[in-house]
């Protein structure tokens, strides 16, 4: 994406988590997000009728990302921040408890096939993140052109202790105004809206994030460090797998491709090993930035158990 269009993109992997709202859009106001964002145009017009409230945009697409921010440049909008990151992670990680004044989900993709259930949004386990980082009497909004997802999602609403007064209307009488809703009534289709309250009910969601430090250790196993190409490990609800080794020409330098996921949530970054004086430093890897989760952590400290070498004395010394 041109630098152009960045003004209103937000890069959380430079910011100390979870965000401060301040910190990103210069000044506290009421805040919006909308999960799922699309081409942007529900963001991009609340976002010009309510210009003393904030929004947020969450998507995964770049694609996505970059219409909404070409949109927002042309209009000169600028209480948009939009954030290229998986909705889950976001929720749980990113964004502050009881800090959204609403949360608007328009026309998600139903996922009816039973072998993608675990990417429908219409879960308690959903319904748990997004009241997370509602206030009290924040609501949540959803459309859809889905009876059925409706339904269910209406039925989670009740089985929860986080919301109250849940309405559910057929072709309500203001829509969304999105591009998918506009084609879905050209082709007489039903629209569905939810929306319901959060209440105070406590929720105990333990997060993603920690703290990740660089790691030394006395001399390494060269061994070890070949072998450990294609290894994996898991502990709880980590994974983490050793994709590639790469060296440099004289041996001093290693980067060591890897992949981790945490509860579902997936990064790809390089490990980077190299020979500073008399010891071997352990860090994640310049180039790429990943979000410091406790798989990434679980891997830097996973490798440097494995390659340490061990002494005279057959003590490993990190």
């Amino acid at each position: 994406m041109s630098e152009h269009y960045l003004l209103n993109y937000v890069d959380c992997t430079e910011y100390e988590l979870p965000l401060d709202f301040r910190n990103i859009f210069g000044r506290e106001r009421e805040t919006f997000l909308e999960i799922g964002f699309g081409s942007g145009e529900f963001l991009l017009q609340k976002a010009i009728e309510n210009p003393s409230s904030d929004y947020l945009g969450v998507e995964l697409s770049m694609i996505s990302a970059e219409k909404l921010l070409r949109s927002l440049s042309r209009n000169y909008v600028q209480n948009v921040r939009a954030l290229l990151v998986d909705a889950s992670f976001a929720l749980r990680n990113i964004l502050p408890r009881d800090s959204l004044s609403g949360v608007y989900m328009n026309f998600p993709c139903p996922w009816p096939k039973k072998r993608h259930s675990d990417r429908r949004l219409n879960t308690a386990s959903s319904l748990e993140k997004i009241a997370k980082v509602l206030k009290k009497g924040g609501f949540f909004q959803l459309y859809s052109d889905s009876e059925e997802f409706v339904h269910e999602m209406l039925e989670e609403v009740g089985h929860t202790e986080f919301f109250d007064d849940p309405v559910l209307e057929a072709n309500p009488t203001v829509g969304a105004g999105t591009r998918y809703e506009k084609k879905w009534l050209v082709m007489s289709k039903d629209i569905y809206r939810l929306k319901c309250i959060r209440i105070e009910s406590e929720i105990n969601d333990e997060e993603d994030v920690v703290r990740v430090s660089n790691l030394w250790i006395e001399n390494i196993d060269e061994r070890s460090l070949q072998k450990v190409e294609g290894e994996s490990f898991s502990k709880n609800e980590i994974f983490v797998k050793f994709m590639g080794l790469y060296r440099n020409m004289d041996c001093k330098t290693f980067l060591i491709e890897t992949l981790t996921v945490d509860r579902g949530f997936s990064q790809r970054f390089y490990i980077n090993l190299s020979r500073r004086g008399n010891r071997w430093l352990i860090k994640l890897d310049s180039q790429a930035r990943p979000f410091r989760t406790k798989a990434v952590k679980f891997a830097l400290r996973v490798l440097s158990e494995i390659i340490v070498k061990e002494d005279a004395g057959g003590n490993r010394n990190h």
